[in-house]
């Protein structure tokens, strides 16, 4: 992980480790509540001790936990894990991604915050679109300003226009999802990514992971070598300290990815220089 990266999004990013940090995994259990409009149910745990064990072998300084979309704004799993982990022994270290409503007080993120939360999902796939205006998201987005997160956005990208520019406005930390879930028939003319080539890089991270959420229905391999081109013009435009890789463990709704190792071979493949086939 770049160390300007680990400064603008992780906090107090000099007395922790900088080495390969999962920007996007998720823990839960099939016995928590979940919301009666999720597009989802999984059909196996996430644990955290089987994500330790994971990151472990593989040498994985750490990871950013994000709050699944099926279980909604109810945090408490993903906060009880993050708070285990700070009382654990461990080289390895998490971090926290919300999901909360736009009303949530500023103590309430604040108690988030101790447990090693660094930002808030909105999760808008396949969703209608909030209304940004008023007092509520006002204050909304000054707290999250004021607590150093940043905002992560879920949003297909023929969508991105109709809500990327109020973020990036009013966002001082804006990372979106997936490469920006572009068009999958024409996805380097997407709107959406064109969107996120002009934004102000300063404020804006894109995450490199889940092709196959991008090219839904093609073999994970063929997907993750259609997303090459895409990662590169990203890191072109915005650096690459700005383009962060999740390996999207444990791939709900896509179970059959077949292995964390698989995901590695994704990263290793975008991150090499030599150019491929963009056909």
């Amino acid at each position: 992980m770049n160390k300007q990266t680990a400064r603008a999004l992780l906090p107090q990013a000099d007395t922790q480790p900088i080495g390969a940090i999962d920007w996007h995994a998720h823990v839960f259990l099939r016995s928590l509540p979940m919301v009666p409009d999720r597009r989802y149910t999984p059909r196996t745990d996430a644990p955290l001790a089987l994500l330790r064990r994971i990151l472990m072998q593989h040498r994985m300084a750490g990871a950013v936990l994000v709050q699944p979309s099926f279980l909604g704004t109810a945090n408490e799993f993903l906060l009880s894990a993050l708070r285990e982990l700070r009382g654990a022994k461990s080289p390895q270290h998490f971090w926290g991604v919300v999901a909360v409503e736009a009303d949530s007080t500023l103590d309430r993120l604040l108690a988030m915050q101790a447990a090693g939360v660094i930002g808030c999902r909105l999760n808008l796939f396949a969703r209608p679109l909030p209304d940004l205006r008023g007092r509520v998201w006002d204050r909304f987005f000054d707290n999250v300003n004021r607590l150093g997160w940043h905002v992560e956005l879920h949003l297909e990208g023929p969508r991105l226009p109709l809500l990327l520019p109020q973020l990036v406005e009013r966002c001082e930390r804006l990372v979106v999802d997936h490469f920006g879930l572009p068009d999958p028939e024409r996805p380097q003319h997407c709107v959406g990514l064109k969107l996120l080539l002009e934004a102000p890089a300063e404020r804006l991270w894109v995450k490199a992971s889940a092709p196959y959420r991008v090219f839904e229905g093609l073999d994970a391999d063929e997907a993750s070598r259609r997303c090459k081109p895409l990662y590169r013009i990203l890191v072109e435009a915005l650096g690459p300290a700005h383009v962060l890789w999740g390996s999207d463990w444990p791939w709900t709704r896509f179970p059959d990815v077949g292995g964390y190792e698989r995901t590695l071979a994704w990263r290793d493949a975008w991150q090499r220089a030599e150019p491929e086939d963009d056909r």
